[in-house]
C-alpha cells in the first residue's frame, strides 16, 4: 500500500517537473513579445502635459502609471474586466470552465474568459480569436505573470486598450475624448472609458453614439446593484451628459517640447519648464515682436535659466511657432548667429583672471590697424585712452580686438571650446582677431549658459532641461569668483549708452546685462543675469534679412527689461557677495597701474590676490630741461646748473599721434639738446602706416600715393624716413608724409632724432 502511494507521489513529481520542464523550454523557445513603442509624453515642472507625439506606428499610446489614474477608473475597469485579477495566475480555471460551458450550451462563443492578463498577452501579440490562439494566450499570462508584478500588468493594460480609431490607452483617450488628464475624471467618464474597448471602433466618445450611452447606463445599473460605488456617485454619473468630442493633445511649448523630445530617450520626461515663467516669456516676446514688426524685424528667442540649479525654465525658440511667414518653425535657440559683442565679457574676465588686466587699467581706444583689420566702434567715435571698465561697459571695439591679440586668439578660441561653443570648435583654424566682434558662429543656448557662469561664482553648469538631472549636474570652473564679481558689478550700472526707458520699471530687479549687434545689424543680442535668473533674448529675422533698427540697445534690451520685471519683480534676493580673494588698492588715474611718486591722481581699482599685474605706471617721467623749459638734458649732458626736473606725460606713441590730431592739450618735453652726442637704447619709433608684410594694390599709371606715418614718444621731435635705404624725407612725429611706389618690394625706414629706427617690408601689386 505504501510502495503504490510512493509510486503515485513520483508520478505526480515526474509530472509536475515535467510541465514545468516542458514551460521553461517553451518560454526560451518562445519569449514574450517586445513591449510597444509609446507615445513620447513632455512634461511641466509641476506635471501638466506640455506635449506628446505619435508613436512610429502613428498611435496616441502614452505609457500609463496607476497612480495617473483616478481611483474609480481603475475600480470599473477591474470590476468590470476581471475581479479576480489580484487573485490568479494569469488564467482563472473558473472563468474558463464557465465560458465553456456557455459556449457548449449557446452553440457559438459568447464568452472569452480572459483575464486582464490574458488580455495583454492578446494586445502585446493580437491574433485570430480561435481555440488554438486561446491556449497561447493562456501561456503568455502565465510568462506575462512570472515576470511582472500585478500593478506593472495593469500599468501594461491601462496603457494598451483600445479606444478607436489611433487612440490606445486610458490616458491618450483622457486627453483626447475629455481634454484633461485621467487623475480628474469623473466617475461617468470612467465607466465610459471602460465600457469602451469592448467594442472600440463603434463605442467611439468623438461621434454622436447612442449605444455608448446605453452601455455606460448598463454598467452604471450594474455597479449600483453590486454595490461597487456609493448611491449618489452613481445617480451623478447616470445624469451626467455625454458629449461628442476629439480634442487635440497639448502643444505648450512646441519648441522646448520638440527639443527635449529629440535629445531625450525616456517615454514620459518631466521637464525643469515653469509654465507661468514660459507664458509670461510667450506673451511679452510677441508683444515685442509685434511692435517692432514694422521696422522689419518679424522675429526673436528667449531662454530663461535658473541659476540655482542651471534649470531652463522658460524656452521660445520663436515669437509664433505656427507663424510660417516668419519661419515660426525654426528654433532661434539652437540657431547658430554672429553674436556681435556679446562674447565681449568673457574675454575680459579671461584677462582679469589671466592677471593683465584690472578694471581701471587703460586702454588704448584709437584708430588701429590689426595686420590689414580695421575695425571700427558702433558709433563710429572714437575714446582716446580709457579704463578697461569704460571700454566694456561702452562696448568698445578696438580695446577689445587689442586685448584679444594680447591674450591670443588660439587661448581664447581654445578657452570657448571648452565653453561649448561647438560652431567655434569647427571654425577655429580660420578665426580671426573679429572673433571678439562677432566673426563667428555661436547660440543662444551657448551664450545664455556662458553668461550663467557670471552668476554661478565661474561655474559652468550644463543646461539642465529635466528634472530627474537636478541632483546630478556637474560643473567646470571656467573663470574665479572675483572676476566674475566684477563683471557683474561693471555690467550692472545704469549710466550706459544701451540702456532702456526706466520709467516703467519701478521695482526692476537689479542685474547685469551685455547687448551685442552682428554686423550688418542681422542680429541684435542681450544677455542677463543677477543671482536669480539668466536671461538671453535674441531679435532677427530667420531668412538672415538685417534692418538698421536691428541692434542690441534699440530691440533686445527692452525685451529683456520686460522679461526680469515681469519674471523677477519687487525680489528680496540680494546681490552677488564679495568675494574673499577680491581686494580694492590704489592706481594711477591716468594708466590704471600702480602709482609712482610722480602720479598726482590715484583712484581705487580692484585686484585679484596673487593674481592681477603689478605693473607700475609709466606715463608720468621726470625729464631734466633748462629753466625756460625749451631745453631737455639727459644724464650725458646734463650741465652743472640753470636746470630743473620737470614731470611730463609720456603716453604710448599712438596715443600721442592721436592726442595730436584730435587737439588734446598735452605737453611734451622740448627737444633734446641737439649738442648730445649719447646713445640711446629705448624703443625708438613705432610705424603705424604702412603695415607689415602687406600687399598694396596700386592701379598703373595712376600716381596713387602710400602714407608713411610714425609714432614717437614725447621726448622725440624729428622722424627722417627712407625708402629702400634711400633718404625720402622728414617730419615731425604723427604726421604723414606721402609715397608713389616706384618697385613692387620696399623696404621702408623711420629713424628718430635719437638714433633709433624701425623698419617694414610691403609689397606693391599693380592691375
Amino acid at each position: 500500500m505504501h510502495f503504490e502511494l510512493i509510486i503515485k507521489y513520483l508520478r505526480t513529481v515526474t509530472t509536475i517537473i515535467t510541465i514545468l520542464l516542458l514551460f521553461v523550454l517553451l518560454d526560451l523557445l518562445f519569449p514574450l513579445p517586445e513591449q510597444k513603442q509609446y507615445s513620447k509624453e513632455i512634461l511641466a515642472n509641476d506635471g501638466t502635459l506640455l506635449s506628446a507625439y505619435l508613436t512610429e506606428d502613428d498611435k496616441w499610446r502614452f505609457k500609463t502609471e496607476l497612480e495617473e489614474i483616478s481611483p474609480e477608473l481603475i475600480k470599473a475597469i477591474i470590476e468590470k474586466e476581471d475581479s479576480w485579477f489580484y487573485w490568479h495566475l494569469g488564467v482563472n480555471p473558473i472563468s474558463i470552465v464557465r465560458a465553456l460551458y456557455k459556449n457548449f450550451i449557446s452553440g457559438e462563443r459568447v464568452s472569452g474568459a480572459s483575464t486582464i492578463t490574458m488580455q495583454v498577452a492578446r494586445m502585446l501579440e493580437p491574433k485570430e480569436r480561435t481555440y488554438l490562439n486561446k491556449f497561447i494566450e493562456m501561456f503568455r499570462a502565465l510568462q506575462i505573470e512570472l515576470r511582472y508584478s500585478k500593478n506593472e500588468i495593469l500599468e501594461m493594460y491601462l496603457s494598451l486598450l483600445p479606444f478607436g480609431g489611433n487612440i490606445e490607452g486610458v490616458k491618450s483617450a483622457s486627453y483626447i475624448y475629455f481634454n484633461r488628464p485621467p487623475d480628474k475624471l469623473s466617475l461617468a467618464q470612467s465607466v465610459l472609458l471602460a465600457v469602451i474597448p469592448n467594442n472600440p471602433n463603434s463605442l467611439r466618445l468623438d461621434r454622436i453614439n447612442d449605444e455608448i450611452i446605453i452601455r455606460r447606463n448598463y454598467w452604471i445599473n450594474k455597479f449600483r446593484n453590486e454595490n461597487v460605488f456609493s448611491l449618489n456617485e452613481l445617480d451623478d454619473a447616470f445624469e451626467e451628459p455625454v458629449e461628442p468630442n476629439r480634442f487635440k493633445i497639448p502643444t505648450l511649448a512646441p519648441h522646448f517640447s520638440y527639443y527635449v523630445k529629440e535629445n531625450f530617450k525616456e517615454y514620459k520626461i518631466k521637464t525643469t519648464l515653469d509654465l507661468s515663467i514660459q507664458q509670461t516669456a510667450e506673451n511679452l516676446l510677441l508683444r515685442q515682436v509685434k511692435a517692432v514688426f514694422y521696422k522689419g524685424i518679424t522675429n526673436g528667442a528667449v531662454l530663461v535659466i535658473d541659476n540655482k540649479n542651471s534649470s531652463v525654465v522658460a524656452y521660445c525658440g520663436s515669437a509664433d511657432f505656427y507663424d510660417d511667414g516668419s519661419f515660426g518653425q525654426v528654433n532661434g535657440i539652437t540657431a547658430i548667429r554672429s553674436p556681435g559683442s556679446t562674447l565681449k565679457p568673457a574675454l575680459y574676465e579671461y584677462a582679469f583672471d589671466n592677471g593683465t588686466l584690472t578694471p581701471q587699467m587703460k586702454l588704448a581706444d584709437i584708430p588701429t590697424d590689426f595686420n590689414g583689420y580695421q575695425p571700427e566702434n558702433y558709433d563710429l567715435k572714437f575714446y582716446g585712452n580709457i579704463s578697461a571698465r569704460f571700454a566694456l561697459v561702452n562696448s568698445l571695439n578696438i580695446p577689445a580686438v587689442s586685448l584679444l591679440r594680447r591674450s591670443g586668439l588660439n587661448n581664447f578660441t581654445n578657452f570657448l571650446e571648452g565653453c561649448g561653443f561647438s560652431e567655434i570648435r569647427k571654425q577655429k583654424g580660420k578665426l580671426g582677431l573679429s572673433l571678439i566682434l562677432g566673426g563667428c558662429g555661436s547660440t543662444l543656448e551657448e551664450l545664455t549658459r556662458l553668461f550663467s557662469a557670471f552668476a554661478s561664482k565661474g561655474s559652468l553648469h550644463p543646461l539642465v532641461y529635466r528634472v530627474n538631472e537636478l541632483a546630478n549636474k556637474k560643473s567646470v570652473k571656467v573663470f574665479s569668483s572675483a572676476s566674475s564679481f566684477l563683471i557683474a558689478e561693471i555690467l550692472s550700472g545704469m549710466n550706459r549708452n544701451d540702456i532702456a526707458d526706466l520709467k516703467n520699471y519701478s521695482k526692476l530687479p537689479k542685474f547685469a546685462w551685455k547687448t551685442g549687434t552682428s554686423y550688418g545689424k542681422r542680429d541684435a543680442w542681450a544677455i542677463g543675469f543677477n543671482p536669480n535668473y539668466t536671461i538671453g533674448v535674441w531679435m532677427g529675422n530667420f531668412n538672415g534679412r538685417g534692418s538698421p533698427h536691428l541692434s542690441g540697445a534699440e530691440v533686445a534690451v527692452p525685451l529683456l527689461f520686460d522679461l526680469f520685471n515681469t519674471i523677477d519683480y519687487d525680489t528680496d534676493e540680494k546681490w552677488f557677495d564679495f568675494p574673499d580673494e577680491l581686494y580694492k588698492r590704489k592706481v594711477c588715474s591716468e594708466s590704471g597701474l600702480l602709482p609712482t611718486k610722480f602720479c598726482s591722481n590715484v583712484i581705487d581699482d580692484f585686484a585679484i590676490e596673487d593674481k592681477s599685474h603689478n605693473e607700475v605706471c609709466n606715463i608720468h617721467n621726470p625729464v631734466y630741461v633748462n629753466l625756460d623749459e625749451t631745453i631737455q638734458y639727459c644724464t650725458e649732458c646734463l650741465p652743472a646748473n640753470n636746470y630743473k626736473k620737470v614731470v611730463y606725460n609720456i603716453y604710448q606713441p599712438e596715443l600721442t599721434v592721436w592726442f595730436t590730431e584730435n587737439n588734446y592739450n598735452i605737453t611734451s618735453p622740448p627737444q633734446h639738446n641737439h649738442n648730445c652726442n649719447a646713445k640711446f637704447s629705448e624703443k625708438g619709433p613705432r610705424i603705424l602706416s604702412p603695415t607689415e608684410d602687406y600687399e598694396y594694390f596700386v592701379e598703373e599709371n595712376s600716381e596713387q600715393e602710400i602714407v608713411l606715418l610714425a609714432a614717437s614718444d614725447g621726448k622725440v621731435n624729428t622722424h627722417y624716413w627712407f625708402v629702400n635705404d634711400e633718404y625720402f624725407g622728414k617730419t615731425k612725429p604723427g604726421n604723414k608724409i606721402f609715397l608713389i611706389p616706384e618697385t613692387e618690394e620696399l623696404k621702408i625706414t623711420c629713424l628718430d632724432d635719437k638714433g633709433r629706427d624701425e623698419s617694414v617690408m610691403i609689397s606693391v601689386k599693380y592691375y
